[in-house]
């Protein structure tokens, strides 16, 4: 096993650009696995809570809405992969930057079946907004529909909600299979100007590359924004439908990871550029380790305590840890206290029986990163 922070160091560095990139309400959320209906269900119910914070009418949170459903259910329509192959597995991403939501999807699409979906997408591309409402009315009335969703129906409904092109990629995977990004844009305010920088943690290249780096760490799923408690409940309705094993680990699990984001929401740091309980929330798995991970703020006056008092709960052994629960949880002037003497990481040290591992990387001279994994044995 790697050394505390050679983990996060190698690993990490995309992470703390999207926290450093991200301001105020800006979300950035990305899932990468199964989409089975209630996950689905789960991750559109997330956006949509972020969506519903903002001051956006009514008629353009609809919109934003209507593109995610699209997107989403032309994943589950057309994905491909393979059972066996599950680092082929599709992805869906929901990006705010400002005033622009961001919308990616990636899938498996069968190679034989490329050029029709590319000649859609082209065709798609080259009409305007009345002429693809007269396209879409011409579908409907053919009455050409297959069983997985007919024309380009869905496809049309996105560039129409949009008011923007489809941006999309062919990469061949091998002589079977290749994996179709697609991805758009709505900017919710009057003015449109639509430049994103190619090297924007934003841009349409960026998460093609992103999706690398998460495939290769076996990444399922990120979550950038200001944490609160509903957020807190559909993250832990997505991890629940992505674990397998017996329901004894997937409590340590889960509840481990409630520690973890109510640390975020009742201890990251916030200042005047700092808005709320910003951080970045992610899930992976490197062989039979199961990786909870957090990024948020911190006040550089409270990181050589807290450094402290994780190395010395990283010493003790499984008896020291025990005894040390029980005498923070019966000192009840530590436990009043803002961070509530450390028992939140007593606990996941104890559920997981593993070290905790941590970071702090100074941002300036008010403020630093301060990343958390915690890895369970599956």
């Amino acid at each position: 096993m790697k050394k505390n922070n050679e983990y996060t160091k190698i690993d990490n560095k995309f992470l703390f650009d999207l926290m450093g990139a991200s301001q105020g309400d800006d979300l950035n959320y990305i899932y990468r696995g199964e989409f089975t209906q209630d996950i689905s269900h789960f991750i559109l119910s997330l956006a949509e809570k972020n969506i519903g914070k903002t001051v956006l009418k009514s008629r353009t949170k609809k919109r934003v809405f209507h593109i995610m459903v699209e997107s989403i259910q032309n994943i589950t329509r057309h994905q491909d992969a393979p059972e066996t192959h599950p680092e082929l597995r599709a992805i869906f991403t929901i990006q705010k930057s400002g005033s622009i939501y961001f919308i990616t999807t990636g899938n498996i699409i069968e190679n034989n079946k490329v050029d029709d979906l590319r000649q859609k997408l082209n065709k798609v591309n080259s009409l305007g907004e009345k002429e693809l409402t007269k396209f879409y009315r011409e579908i409907l009335s053919d009455g050409k529909i297959s069983e997985k969703g007919g024309a380009g129906l869905g496809l049309i409904e996105i560039a129409r909600k949009a008011g923007n092109k489809l941006l999309y990629d062919f990469k061949k995977i091998n002589d079977e299979f290749s994996f179709f990004y697609m991805h758009t844009y709505i900017d919710t305010s009057f003015d449109k100007d639509g430049l994103i920088p190619s090297n924007s943690i934003f841009s349409f290249d960026y998460i093609k590359k992103i999706h690398n780096v998460i495939n290769k760490q076996n990444i399922l799923l990120i979550y950038s924004n200001i944490f609160d408690q509903p957020s807190l409940l559909s993250l832990i309705s997505i991890l629940g439908g992505q674990m397998k094993g017996k329901l004894v680990f997937k409590k340590k699990v889960i509840s481990t990871m409630v520690e973890l984001l109510q640390n975020i929401i009742h201890h990251g740091y916030a200042s005047k550029d700092i808005k709320g309980s910003q951080g970045v929330f992610y899930i992976s798995r490197e062989g039979r380790e199961f990786c909870l991970n957090t990024i948020n703020y911190i006040d550089n006056k409270t990181v050589p305590k807290l450094d402290k008092k994780l190395s010395y709960i990283n010493s003790l052994d499984k008896k020291g840890v025990e005894n040390l629960y029980n005498e923070t949880l019966f000192d009840f002037s530590a436990t009043t206290k803002k961070g509530g003497g450390g028992l939140g990481f007593i606990e996941m040290k104890q559920k997981s029986n593993n070290n905790i591992i941590y970071e702090f990387i100074k941002v300036n001279e008010e403020y630093s990163f301060f990343s958390l994994k915690i890895i369970f044995i599956n």
